[in-house]
């Protein structure tokens, strides 16, 4: 399997056959000061795909006279950015941001070596567009040793945090790395930390893949020999020291290891012919992918405001002469590696070009905002302000929508929906403070509310009085009552009781068990 990036992919070629071939992306040896916290120097980097690229950097820090290497991969949740990644690095390492490295965040792998020390750090870096399956074996390559920086807001919503970590875990239960591996959380509250992390594993840990035989494992701690929560960056460089290092030769052991396991018959695919076209079309596709980037850069800089109205038309014309000047180089099509290098092209460069399309979401996020304010601007303050405010907001939703469409290049899979729901938020927003300020001035005057009439309409039953031959327990009434007609059975004349016939003066009483006397 040869997968990942053109340089990548060159890289690991040559060196499964043993063949020296000078690229740009392979190692190189540099130093650079490190802070005071760090207190090494950067020895080594590398920008070849991981764990192959670990093996140069170890040769590097031994060459400098490390006869000791301690081993650690850093992970992150999905919500950390490029640049917040950058930056975590540079405070654990105290990498500066200049000369040859400054501002590179493409470097997969480094080395650091203190001066008069015996030991060394080789600290693997996978890039974000890295598989899973890459980072699983860069895990295991490290030893399990592991330094994860969660985002906050990931750990707030438990979401994200394990779409690179859970395969890491899961490839450490079905191997012999969990009785040394270590977790090390980088947090800036560790109690608040431990309790959204442990809580979000309770519910990824009963889904992974565990060996038969065992435990299932519950909690971090049955994946991981030791889990340590830190508030700074700077204490990293602490913690890896604790951790027992290995000699060099021991690590590149592991390392080649753990690439057998993944890709066992890498070294008998290849040909002479594989070599020719990773010779060939290798750095044709590294200079193809510079160059389109360079472009992408150079027409964002040139617009105005750095907005770019057809983004996504120049990005696909872009990649699409990049492919073309691709499948110029010899053996590009012929051999199953340059089909493969052709075709993973087209993938970084949309992966690549998916940090500008952000720059031009936020870039059309302020133009349109501008023009927002400038619409709602020309409003006039009447009763119906706030209906008027909710039509300008309609209005300017359609036209971010529209605009964020054409920022999408047809090959990529970018998408602006995050984007829309944010500016939807700032705009709801932005009026119901200047609703809030109208009011408070006392220029906004919404209408009165209207008072509801409410009318209601019923029968009367009895409107002259009460039927008492409906209810004959009433008949101890005063008044003489007359019925028209007489019915014969409610009705008791004075001369009936004085004939003594008390039957028919006892009248019955449909309510009750008792009987009413007539008066």
């Amino acid at each position: 399997m040869i997968v990942g990036t053109a340089a990548g992919r060159f890289w690991i070629m040559a060196s499964l056959l043993s063949i020296s071939i000078s690229s740009s992306s392979s190692s190189v040896s540099v130093s650079a000061s490190a802070s005071a916290s760090a207190s090494a120097n950067l020895v080594s980097s590398s920008k070849s795909r991981l764990p192959m690229s670990l093996s140069s950097v170890i040769s590097d820090l031994e060459a400098e006279g490390a006869s000791a290497v301690t081993r650690a991969c850093l992970v992150t949740s999905s919500g950390v950015t490029r640049a917040q990644r950058a930056a975590v690095l540079d405070s654990m390492f105290g990498l500066e941001r200049s000369g040859d490295t400054g501002g590179d965040d493409s470097l997969t792998a480094f080395g650091t070596h203190a001066e008069g020390s015996d030991s060394g750090l080789a600290i693997a870096n996978p890039s974000p567009q890295a598989s899973a399956a890459d980072v699983a074996s860069t895990v295991v390559a490290c030893g399990g040793t592991v330094i994860f920086s969660p985002s906050p807001i990931d750990l707030s919503r438990g979401e994200g945090l394990f779409d690179a970590l859970a395969p890491a875990m899961e490839r450490l239960l079905s191997s012999s790395s969990t009785e040394s591996s270590s977790l090390i959380v980088v947090a800036s509250n560790p109690e608040l930390a431990r309790q959204q992390l442990q809580e979000a594993a309770s519910s990824i840990l009963p889904h992974l893949i565990q060996p038969r035989g065992k435990r299932p494992a519950q909690v971090l701690e049955d994946i991981f020999a030791s889990v340590t929560y830190v508030s700074s960056p700077q204490d990293v460089v602490a913690k890896l020291a604790s951790i027992q290092a290995c000699a060099p030769s021991d690590a590149a052991s592991a390392i080649a290891a753990t690439v057998d396991f993944f890709a066992p018959a890498a070294a008998t695919a290849l040909s002479s012919k594989d070599l020719a076209a990773a010779r060939t079309v290798g750095p044709a596709a590294r200079t193809a992918l510079e160059s389109a980037l360079a472009a992408m850069q150079e027409a964002v800089a040139s617009s105005a405001g750095g907005l770019v109205s057809n983004f996504g038309d120049v990005a696909d014309a872009q990649v699409k002469k990049a492919m073309q000047d691709v499948s110029r180089a010899e053996q590009a099509g012929v051999t199953s590696t340059g089909q493969q290098i052709t075709a993973q092209l087209k993938e970084e460069l949309y992966s690549e070009m998916s940090d500008l399309f952000h720059d031009q979401l936020e870039a059309l996020t302020v133009a349109t905002f501008e023009a927002f304010r400038k619409d709602l601007s020309q409003l006039r303050i009447s009763p119906t302000l706030a209906n008027d405010m909710d039509d300008v907001v309609q209005k300017s939703l359609v036209n971010f929508a529209k605009a964020a469409k054409q920022l999408i290049a047809k090959g990529a899979t970018w998408s602006a929906v995050p984007a829309k729901t944010a500016f939807s938020s700032q705009l709801k927003e932005f009026c119901s403070e200047r609703l809030l300020v109208a009011k408070a001035s006392g220029q906004f005057r919404p209408f009165p509310r209207k008072g509801y009439t409410i009318g209601m309409h019923w029968l009367l039953p009895k409107p002259f009085g009460n039927d008492f031959r409906q209810e004959p327990w009433m008949v101890h009434a005063t008044d003489n009552m007359v019925y028209v007609p007489e019915d014969k059975i409610t009705n008791v004349a004075p001369g009936d009781i004085k004939n003594g016939d008390w039957r028919s003066k006892i009248v019955p009483s449909p309510s009750s068990r008792e009987m009413v006397y007539v008066q």
